[in-house]
């Protein structure tokens, strides 16, 4: 019995064994089979990488127009400096032609450079623009030196208006498009994945070129150019989900001895050297690989937009049935994802409230007035942009940025500052054929006992030597209040009938007091005193020297200033207006030589632009006195010359007479002229002048008192100021008359 037991026991568990085995078999094969067919049935995702170049990586826009045109729907995005720029954009759901739009209507000469219009800038800061040649920050009451030449200011600007379609996603994989960037640490070198926070300071981190650009705190971390360290993206792509990868790369490969002829490529190089390990693995791992030929192009060549567009639109193009194949392999396999392309700056978004990050020395007042926007309002974003461009041309800030955060009912506007350094020292030169050389030493500060104050100390060092001290209390849009001392003296020839009479020498110290409202950063009202002490005396004749004699001056002025440029202006007027009184406080011989005396004056010039290259100039000088007899030397009009920057009020250059070559307390003076612009920098501008000069209203137009002046002058516009050569001639000098001009006047 135990045995047929056995037996049927063994062949049961046979019979199980077989049944069990017959069924995991026949599960494994119907396992694979639907494996396989969900292998089949899978999309794959693409990928697509974009590398840093500077102004090259406008090519990529053209890439991905024609790849949008094959059909190709990108699934995530990852990008290295202008890459990132460019990524970042079309993930925001920019289509290639908005893109272009946008490149295509950017100044990039101005957004590189951190350039503010003129009109921006506040009045009495338009007096020391442009006028140096080196300017070095004081931190810590040292002189320092910048992290970057730039600060990124109107980068940042750009970034963050461009971005604000999706203000409210702080996780770059919830963009409409994936998308993820890359920095470097610059306190270890570190490869560094951004993937949250605000995707405008994302991408400018990643685009922060090393010396050129300032770096940039991101998450607690110094970052600059992703590129240093890895231009080319893939693997963190891969990282993403990627199955596929379309890779566009317009780095340029190193440059050999010869080629190494210029700043911006030794940069280029530099930044080149430990990203090629990165750039080699990402390679491996790149299914369509495309380098558009981008030779003649450089980093910087930003004015080049349409050209490098069209070359990598044609580099993709050449490959288009390549790209056409993919696509349709890829679509056959599932429809994409539809993301729509339609991403518009918006014109306006409702505050909520307003977060103020990184004040110190500034008065909030004082940076809620240059914004000049309110919480629980629509914000147009152009208001605002103008707000913060207000804000930075103050000075008193390093950077203004904005950035939103969503909040019920509307977004939070963070505004986040970096305060400017203590000081600025700020070295310049000069020259012209009146003044003759001198060399411009300035010192400006910030916040000095009260917020808001600035401090000016001037030196001009030359055969006229200047030297002013100007403190200003500034309020904004409220009236401040400002305190400016001046020592000059000036040696100038008199003449008579043409010829040199007597070397006229003068000394000034002015002190001035005054109470200031200053209007859209273009015009100011000023009422104040000033006390003058004076000296004037001859080189030649003993007899006259007058020694120094006090003055007491109460004013009004008006001046407006909305010239685009300081030099070779094609738009703007300017206006200046003054009305004083002039008390001579000296009890001797003074009292019956000078008397008082009320002078009024006015001058104005108007750019008139006739065409992108050519613009019509006219002006005018009015100035009248009463008990103009006993006028002091130093109130009364004075013209002749080519330099428009003199410490005398009553100063009219005038083609064709020399410098001073005129005095007057009575005079009307028209000029005209017309600026062309002969190629780039260059210009060249005919010149008309016209009035008269005389010391009696009676005798204002009489023959004798005309002048009429004429002349031709050869311009350039460089990086120190412009360069002029004027020939000139009027009908007080037979003889033609040359003047020179080198860098800006102080």
């Amino acid at each position: 019995m135990r045995v047929l037991i056995q037996n049927f026991s063994m062949k049961a568990n046979q019979k199980f064994l077989w049944l069990f085995l017959t069924f995991v078999f026949t599960f494994c094969i119907g396992f694979t089979s639907f494996s396989q067919q969900a292998t089949v049935n899978h999309r794959p995702k693409l990928g697509l990488v974009l590398s840093g170049g500077g102004a090259k990586g406008f090519a990529h826009v053209g890439v991905i127009k024609v790849m949008e045109e094959a059909g190709l729907h990108v699934d995530y995005i990852g990008g290295t400096s202008m890459g990132s720029v460019i990524g970042g954009l079309y993930a925001t759901g920019y289509s290639p032609d908005m893109m272009a739009e946008i490149i295509r209507h950017q100044d990039w000469d101005m957004l590189l450079s951190d350039k503010v219009e003129r009109k921006y800038i506040p009045v009495e800061e338009k007096e020391n623009a442009d006028r140096f040649v080196i300017t070095l920050p004081i931190r810590g009451n040292k002189i320092a030196l910048k992290q970057g030449l730039h600060n990124g200011q109107m980068i940042n600007m750009l970034l963050a208006k461009t971005t604000s379609p999706v203000y409210n996603i702080t996780d770059f994989k919830k963009l409409p498009t994936p998308f993820v960037c890359i920095g470097t640490d610059l306190t270890n070198g570190e490869n560094v994945t951004l993937t949250k926070g605000s995707l405008a300071k994302a991408l400018r981190a990643s685009m922060a070129i090393p010396s050129f650009f300032t770096p940039v705190e991101y998450d607690g971390r110094l970052l600059v150019d992703g590129g240093v360290v890895n231009n080319y993206p893939v693997k963190e792509v891969k990282d993403m989900g990627a199955d596929i990868i379309i890779g566009i790369d317009i780095q340029s490969d190193l440059y050999t001895k010869d080629e190494l002829n210029s700043m911006v490529r030794v940069l280029d190089q530099i930044t080149s050297f430990h990203r090629i390990d990165a750039y080699e693995k990402g390679l491996a791992n790149t299914d369509i690989y495309l380098k558009p030929d981008l030779a003649g192009y450089d980093l910087m060549s930003f004015t080049d937009y349409d050209s490098i567009i069209k070359a990598g639109e044609l580099s993709a193009r050449a490959i288009f049935p390549q790209l056409k194949r993919l696509a349709d392999s890829i679509n056959s396999l599932g429809a994409a994802e539809y993301k729509a392309k339609d991403a518009r700056i918006p014109d306006s978004i409702y505050i909520t409230s307003i977060q103020y990050i990184g004040l110190k020395n500034v008065s909030k007042n004082y940076l809620e007035g240059s914004l000049k926007v309110n919480p629980q309002s629509w914000i147009l974003l152009d208001k605002l942009n103008e707000g913060v461009i207000r804000a930075y041309a103050s000075g008193f800030f390093e950077s203004v940025d904005y950035s939103f955060l969503p909040d019920v009912g509307g977004a939070t506007l963070v505004i986040e500052v970096s305060e400017g350094d203590q000081g600025i020292l700020g070295v310049g030169i000069h020259y012209d054929s009146d003044y003759k050389v001198a060399l411009l030493l300035n010192a400006t500060f910030k916040n000095v006992v009260f917020k808001g104050s600035k401090l000016f100390i001037d030196a001009g060092l030359g055969e006229n030597t200047k030297a002013s001290v100007f403190y200003l209390i500034d309020r904004g849009m409220k009236p401040g209040f400002g305190v400016k001392y001046t020592y000059f003296n000036l040696g100038f020839n008199q003449y008579e009938d043409g010829s040199v009479k007597d070397v006229i020498k003068t000394d000034e110290n002015r002190i001035e007091l005054f109470t200031q409202l200053s209007l859209r950063h273009i015009t100011k009202f000023k009422i104040g005193l000033e006390y003058e002490y004076f000296k004037v005396k001859s080189d030649i004749s003993t007899d006259f020297d007058y020694g120094f004699n006090s003055y007491f001056t109460p004013f009004i002025s008006i001046g407006s200033d909305s010239y685009d440029r300081s030099s070779f202006s094609t738009t703007g007027t300017k206006i200046d207006f003054k009305l004083k009184y002039v008390v001579a406080l000296s009890h001797d011989w003074m009292t019956d030589l000078f008397q008082n005396s009320l002078v009024f004056q006015i001058k104005q010039n108007i750019n008139f632009p006739v065409s992108k290259k050519s613009t019509f100039k006219a002006g005018y000088f009015a100035g009248f006195t009463l008990q103009s007899a006993n006028t002091p030397y130093q109130h009364q009009f004075i013209v002749g010359g080519q330099n428009n920057n003199t410490s005398f009020d009553g100063f009219i250059s005038f083609n064709g007479l020399r410098f001073i070559e005129k005095r007057g307390v009575q005079t009307i003076i028209t000029k005209f002229a017309w600026q062309y612009n002969i190629y780039k920098a260059f210009y060249i501008t005919p010149k008309i002048d016209a009035g008269f000069i005389a010391n009696d209203i009676a005798d204002l137009f009489t023959p004798k008192d005309f002048m009429l002046g004429y002349g031709m002058a050869f311009g350039y516009n460089s990086f120190i100021g412009p360069i002029e050569f004027t020939v000139m001639g009027s009908n007080y000098n037979s003889n033609a008359i040359g003047f020179i001009n080198i860098g800006y006047s102080f």
